[in-house]
């Protein structure tokens, strides 16, 4: 099981949550679809569907590639080795929950008619932006980037899950990727947990709140990201197509 490098949290979740929340909640797309506008729904499912499938595969290629260098010089040879398979299996395994979590994406699309497997959609492009980042070397930004999408598909999850006018129009009544988010319990520390620790670990800094100002900012810029792409993925609903 993976052992967390730090036993205390660097970034202060509840802020970046409630900043999180803040972004969603004042979401054109986010709240049409939670007052279940169903051409705001597809363009949501359309919109995200690249970043998804992006997304894993972007943590499948940093699995055999995270540099083991930086960490031994900080933490020491003896603790790293052992360390290094338990992150390495750790991403393995956020790989392999984001497929499945893809898997369920486009299966809560196909109840709104859109077969995403099947049909080649365009990536807008703040889209590409996110999945560029997404696939950043540099471990800090990759695990910074990870962590704040954590915090997002969480909010997203919350908020939507909870809106029943959007789950009513689901055949079971809910949304299975949202539920997956939305109560995701895990055997040992949570993805959050893990790609803020591997984040720090990777950070050239000692400095606690040097540190915690470069994390907190990567976060920041990715969610706001976000932000700015929900806003193009709305632009393309019948409505505000016209």
């Amino acid at each position: 099981m993976y052992a967390l490098l730090f036993s205390e949290p660097l970034v202060n979740r509840a802020e970046m949550r409630v900043f999180t929340r803040e972004k969603i909640y004042s979401s054109a797309l986010a709240r049409g679809a939670a007052h279940g506008d169903k051409e705001t729904i597809k363009a949501m499912m359309i919109g995200w569907w690249p970043f998804i499938q992006a997304f894993e595969r972007a943590i499948d290629v940093r699995v055999g590639h995270l540099p083991i260098k930086p960490l031994v010089q900080r933490f020491g040879q003896t603790r790293i080795k052992t360390f290094f398979s338990e992150a390495r299996e750790a991403v393995r395994e956020m790989k392999e929950e984001e497929g499945s979590h893809a898997i369920l994406w486009a299966d809560g699309a196909k109840e709104f008619g859109l077969d995403l497997y099947g049909t080649h959609y365009d990536t807008l492009p703040t889209v590409q932006k996110l999945i560029a980042n997404a696939d950043s070397e540099d471990p800090v930004v990759f695990f910074s980037w990870l962590a704040a999408v954590e915090y997002i598909a969480e909010e997203l999850a919350a908020y939507l899950c909870h809106a029943p006018k959007f789950t009513n129009l689901f055949a079971k009544k809910h949304w299975t990727w949202g539920l997956a988010h939305d109560e995701h319990e895990h055997d040992g520390p949570s993805h959050l947990e893990i790609d803020e620790d591997l984040a720090r670990g990777y950070y050239p800094s000692n400095d606690p709140d040097i540190t915690r100002a470069a994390l907190t900012a990567n976060m920041r810029e990715c969610i706001e990201m976000f932000e700015k792409a929900s806003h193009e993925i709305y632009a393309t609903t019948p409505e505000m197509a016209h």
